[in-house]
């Protein structure tokens, strides 16, 4: 009983959870010698949380109001903050060299593909790429969540070095990244971001990875440059990581969709009145460099608890395409239930681009009778209940709830 009636304090202070879970395990150590220890035990935890509460009101007294972030300019030169629109530039230009060598690419990309947008409520967007069906290398059985590297398989060690656009290894604090063209490009400028490759990292989201992703973003001035991450389960084709970068200058229905306040004030859930079902982070232009890493521990937290938990899932980083949004910029989680083995390469599979509102299709006949009632069929199909247990999960590691904690202590 003594637990439950604790709960609730500890849910709403992490720092006072922390200061009781290291005097209470003292007390304990100590023994109940008599009554009088039983007492004092009973009202101990609400000394502390008087003691915390008391000490955080005298901290945030001093504590100046969160501001942007600032820095030298010498340091934000050398950060990946101040370099990314210039990689982004050399990107695009080196991608367009590439892809005119013959062969170097599956297939080449047509500069007006046929198009269509699926009548309905929602607008998703088709565009016909039945070269990526028919040449592309075919994709790997990535068998769980917690996958193991196989150096014999392809991985983009193997790459040829002619397809390795830039690597970028001079940017303060971001690790070393390779930008590598997909050989089969969904998209102009299809790009695939691949974090530290010679550390043969599997297809499961590292921390550092997701930061240089999210600050990529949140540092060109290029709205219609969008980042996707496929997890095993959820459309992956190669076990080694990696994110891909696209162009997608249509707007999408993710760009529009209606969000209701989940928790936090940036965390966001897909409104009811939405066709698919995720959370949206937000991070705001104005947000300075703590309130930046809070947010990307919490999404890694979340990518660990989903790969824990066996739940594929997807993510689409986009900048913010509202009026009057211009510097934010969004991260979609979406999970699944359903874990994708094979591809069908025939029809559409259910990606981070098909999550977002983006629909490649091999055959123009499909296209052309693609209907939004089976779109979104297929979607709530393969993300069934998943999304529910990611709200509860996401709460609770924004407002900071250890279960493994309380399972503990329930057992001492």
């Amino acid at each position: 009983m003594f637990p439950q009636h604790l709960k609730a304090f500890f849910l709403i202070s992490r720092y006072g959870f922390q200061k009781f879970n290291a005097q209470f395990r003292k007390f304990i150590a100590a023994g109940f010698s008599n009554r009088f220890s039983l007492r004092v035990a009973t009202l101990l935890p609400l000394a502390i949380l008087r003691t915390v509460d008391c000490s955080q009101k005298d901290g945030q007294e001093g504590k100046k109001p969160g501001r942007k972030r600032t820095m030298s300019k010498v340091k934000y030169e050398m950060c990946l903050e101040g370099k990314a629109q210039v990689y982004l530039n050399a990107m695009k230009t080196r991608w367009e060299q590439l892809h005119k060598i013959p062969g170097l690419f599956s297939y080449q990309l047509q500069k007006a593909p046929q198009r269509r947008t699926i009548p309905g409520n929602w607008g998703f967007y088709t565009e016909l790429n039945a070269d990526r069906s028919l040449k592309r290398r075919r994709p790997q059985t990535i068998e769980n969540l917690n996958p193991t590297f196989k150096p014999k398989m392809f991985n983009f060690n193997k790459v040829d070095a002619k397809e390795v656009i830039m690597t970028i290894n001079d940017a303060h604090g971001s690790p070393e990244v390779q930008m590598i063209i997909n050989k089969s490009p969904l998209t102009k400028y299809h790009t695939l971001i691949c974090p530290e490759v010679e550390k043969n990292h599997v297809q499961r989201i590292t921390r550092e990875a997701l930061e240089f992703c999210i600050t990529f973003m949140r540092s060109i001035n290029d709205k219609d440059m969008r980042i996707g991450y496929n997890s095993p389960g959820a459309l992956a084709s190669v076990n080694h990581l990696h994110f891909h970068l696209i162009h997608l200058p249509h707007d999408l229905y993710i760009d529009q969709a209606p969000l209701d306040d989940l928790v936090g004030g940036y965390v966001y859930r897909l409104s009811r009145r939405a066709p698919t079902e995720g959370i949206c982070i937000l991070f705001k232009e104005s947000d300075n460099e703590e309130q930046v890493t809070e947010k990307v521990d919490q999404i890694y937290k979340l990518a660990n608890w989903m790969c824990q938990n066996n739940m594929p899932h997807n993510l689409f980083i986009t900048q913010d395409r509202k009026p009057n949004k211009n510097g934010n910029v969004n991260v979609f989680v979406f999970s699944r239930s359903e874990y994708c083995v094979n591809k069908d390469l025939t029809d559409f599979n259910v990606g981070f681009c098909e999550l977002a509102g983006y629909i490649p299709l091999p055959d123009a006949n499909k296209m052309e009778n693609l209907t939004e009632l089976q779109v979104l069929f297929r979607i709530r199909t393969v993300t069934g209940d998943a999304p529910k247990a990611v709200y509860e999960e996401i709460t609770n590691i924004v407002e900071g709830r250890d279960h493994s904690f309380w399972e503990q202590f329930l057992t001492i």
